[in-house]
């Protein structure tokens, strides 16, 4: 054979292994292969929200998030403030309860954070952070992607949604051991309503927006059903046409599930562009890759 040959041959060999191109045949996003579900505050089945993620800060479990490709996480940026070097971060995917390890489960250091810059505390908008692992991992039955809604999806007030965690079952109450994944259903809340709701018996100044223009409520006047504590960065997720969604990240409120204080959550859609920006860049290894490829073409050529 031909060296010229030769070489073109293996760079059609290594071409998938450079570029890891069966690392982006993922699955359909938003689709479980487990599917349970309980109305209320209850136990979620193990399986059944694949793409929810516990994030650890050295060795303590911080916030939540979602998968929303093998590289990348999506959570709060309030959840990656303790420090801004990745390598003190984890996340764990396929975790069912929180305290015990099991043989689904797979732990992958960050080796990148990206915190929106808008953010400037609690509360304010641009709460949202994009954390990339270390390495791709392995699509399973209990480890998938969730999708990302486009500017354009509508998800009206009074759809009920989906808030999952292994935060506070009320404020200052723990999940007790072995802490299992908790779900609770939640209906959306317009903005202008979540507005009213939040200046009862409150100080708030009335030139100034309470809701933030990317940020959507949900749960219920009455209260009593809430994410907590601990919750913080994980997904709010709808479902619209077969697909599963995540329409919000746990932000902020008022306590835990007191009347006329919703859960308050910043809208991913507003921040879809964003995310596909930093999605989209190569990592450290697909440069290396890059650069291995452009020398065997290179051989190739000068032969």
């Amino acid at each position: 054979m031909e060296i010229t040959t030769y070489l073109l041959y293996m760079s059609v060999l290594l071409f998938p292994v450079l570029f890891d191109v069966s690392a982006q045949n993922s699955p359909v996003c938003g689709s479980p292969l487990i599917s349970s579900r309980v109305v209320g505050g209850s136990d979620a089945t193990e399986g059944a929200w694949p793409w929810q993620v516990s994030l650890w800060f050295n060795s303590r479990a911080i916030c939540g998030g979602s998968l929303i490709s093998n590289r990348w996480v999506l959570s709060a940026a309030h959840c990656v403030q303790f420090s801004p070097t990745p390598s003190h971060y984890t996340v764990y995917l396929g975790v069912y309860k929180l305290d015990i390890s099991h043989p689904n489960q797979v732990a992958v250091k960050v080796d990148k954070i990206v915190a929106n810059s808008q953010f400037d505390g609690v509360g304010g908008s641009g709460d949202i952070s994009l954390l990339r692992m270390a390495r791709a991992v392995t699509f399973t039955q209990y480890i998938q992607p969730i999708c990302i809604p486009s500017p354009s999806m509508v998800f009206s007030p009074g759809m009920n949604c989906w808030v999952t965690g292994w935060g506070e079952t009320q404020y200052g109450v723990n999940l007790p051991f072995p802490r299992i994944l908790q779900q609770v259903m939640v209906p959306l809340i317009s903005r202008e309503s979540c507005e009213q709701m939040y200046r009862i018996n409150a100080a708030y100044s009335p030139s100034q927006p309470v809701i933030k223009s990317d940020q959507i409520c949900a749960g219920y006047q009455a209260g009593r059903k809430d994410a907590c504590l601990g919750d913080s960065g994980g997904p709010l997720v709808c479902e619209a046409n077969g697909l599963w969604y995540q329409v919000g990240i746990v932000s902020w409120g008022d306590d835990c599930a007191l009347p006329n204080r919703p859960g308050v959550y910043t809208l991913v859609s507003t921040y879809e562009s964003w995310i596909e920006y930093y999605k989209s860049l190569p990592s450290r290894s697909s440069n290396l890759s890059i650069s291995v490829l452009l020398l065997v073409v290179c051989l190739i050529l000068h032969q």
